[in-house]
């Protein structure tokens, strides 16, 4: 728990000989598993499997949940499902007897929440659609971004703070940055010490850690605060999908279901604070590494361009160009590009709790137990991701998600056009868990991720000035994985992009 990188250094040696392997932590039984039938087994079998012990941790590590608050996501056994699993034939009948049942269906509010204002398409395109507004609003700052004239930035420092300013924006509004002017300083110093948090390391052990999650949590406390004081809830904004107190419809419907429930303030203020993290902890890492590894290859920079360039459009109401989301999403050389960073760079060992024994490969594993599959270990797997001794899995190549096909251009010629091709591996490719535990905002942040990027290999020229540290200063060497984040999900690079900018447009 504390030497993730030597943990999993020692579990892909193990792994590389069989598909299971076992080991004790304490009391704990733990399995590690690879292979994708055994990884489906996990997210498919939700009566057998269940991913609650881990969140639960999560709520108290990262969340600050209280004995209460954990005690009311633990009793429910009703499942996330629109039937109870309680009581699936419906059996609790009267106004007064089904309100007060689906009041306490804890897990399933919340599953609806996410499904109804996050994971939906018209939802998730809606968020994208204000975070490329407030995106583009502020490349179009000319001060800072002239025309026509080279700009010298580090590409981590910027995304850091200017990409997660614009999607904390898009998500939670304008008060929360105006309440917390630190409120990024603050997102990542959490963010440093959230794996630990996450996998519930006691107090004593980490004070460090707890109190940077009580400074981070104070600046959603402000914004819940604020945003309750200042929203009209029978108001024209009411059933608004976005508003300056909560931002997004998501937020304010978390917001109100957290209250209702009678969860505590500094749960309500932790859950909260949460989002903010997961939703940069996450997308500003990858989206580094796509601008790094488009940098760094000319070549590579300028097909992701004139691919993306059929994607922009000109805005009937502000007369400006912008992203056309329905023709960015299905272009194969950009999928590949996200797909192939996050094979690289989504480091998380996805845990479930054995609720009934199961069989995997003949080997029955008891109730109780728990199930990881470490993404890093099977996505840079050898025997399924290399493309032979050009292309190994430890190295980011673009190709390695794209398949060439005939076809017939304009003029009648047979060309070769790339095709996105994730057939065969899908199972091997957990960047975002699965099965109902599967991460809500995974659309949402694909969206931004691939907008980011669309914006910047459009609108600027981009050279590779060097590699620094993280503090600015020079380095000998590129950007590796850090391994102060082996195991937490995203792992942003150890060392940061010096390049020149040159806005065109």
């Amino acid at each position: 728990m504390t030497d993730m990188r030597g943990f999993l250094s020692r579990a892909s040696a193990a792994l590389s000989q069989r598909n299971i392997v076992r080991f004790r932590l304490g009391p704990m039984k733990i399995y590690l598993v690879k292979g994708a039938k055994n990884v489906q087994t996990m997210f498919k079998t939700p009566a057998s499997v269940s991913a609650d012990k881990f969140l639960l941790i999560v709520m108290e590590g990262l969340m600050a949940a209280d004995r209460n608050d954990l005690a009311k996501f633990a009793k429910d056994k009703s499942g996330r499902l629109k039937t109870n699993a309680t009581d699936p034939a419906n059996t609790q009948t009267g106004d007064e007897s089904a309100s007060k049942a689906q009041a306490d269906r804890y897990w399933y509010r919340w599953h609806r929440i996410l499904h109804d204002h996050l994971v939906q398409t018209q939802a998730t395109n809606l968020l994208a659609a204000s975070y490329q507004k407030h995106f583009s609003e502020f490349l179009d700052d000319n001060a800072r971004f002239p025309v026509e004239q080279w700009t010298a930035m580090r590409l981590l420092e910027f995304t850091k703070k200017d990409v997660a300013e614009a999607a904390i924006y898009s998500l939670f509004g304008p008060r929360i940055l105006e309440l917390n002017p630190d409120l990024l300083p603050l997102l990542w110093d959490f963010d440093e010490v959230a794996g630990c948090l996450a996998w519930g390391l006691p107090r004593w052990m980490n004070r460090k850690a707890y109190r940077r999650r009580s400074r981070f949590h104070a600046t959603s406390a402000r914004f819940l605060d604020s945003a309750w004081a200042g929203f009209d809830w029978s108001g024209p904004d009411s059933d608004a999908d976005w508003e300056p107190h909560f931002g997004s419809r998501m937020i304010r419907e978390v917001a109100k279901f957290l209250a209702e429930a009678g969860f505590s303030p500094g749960f309500r203020a932790g859950f909260v604070a949460t989002l903010v993290y997961g939703q940069n902890g996450n997308t500003v890492p990858i989206v580094t590494w796509c601008i790094m590894e488009l940098v760094k290859d000319p070549e590579l920079f300028r097909a992701v361009r004139a691919e993306v360039l059929t994607a922009i459009v000109m805005d009937p109401e502000t007369q400006k160009r912008a992203v056309d989301l329905q023709a960015l999403l299905p272009l194969p050389v950009l999928q590949s590009v996200y797909t192939e960073a996050l094979r690289m760079h989504v480091s998380i060992n996805v845990t479930r709790e054995i609720m009934e024994p199961i069989v995997l490969e003949g080997h029955r594993l008891e109730r109780g137990a728990i199930l990881q599959a470490p993404s890093e270990i099977i996505q840079y797997d050898e025997k399924i991701w290399s493309a032979g001794d050009s292309h190994p899995a430890s190295e980011f190549w673009a190709g390695r998600h794209l398949k060439h096909v005939k076809s017939t251009d304009e003029a009648g010629n047979v060309v070769q056009v790339p095709q996105f091709d994730l057939a065969g591996r899908v199972n091997d490719f957990i960047a975002y868990g699965g099965g109902v535990a599967m991460c809500p905002g995974r659309f949402f942040a694909k969206r931004e991720i691939m907008i980011t990027i669309t914006m910047l290999v459009s609108r600027f020229d981009m050279e590779f000035v060097g590699w620094t540290t993280l503090d600015g200063g020079p380095s000998d060497r590129p950007a590796r994985n850090d391994d102060r984040w082996a195991g937490g999900a995203a792992v942003p690079p150890d060392r940061d992009m010096k390049v020149r900018v040159k806005k065109l447009w």
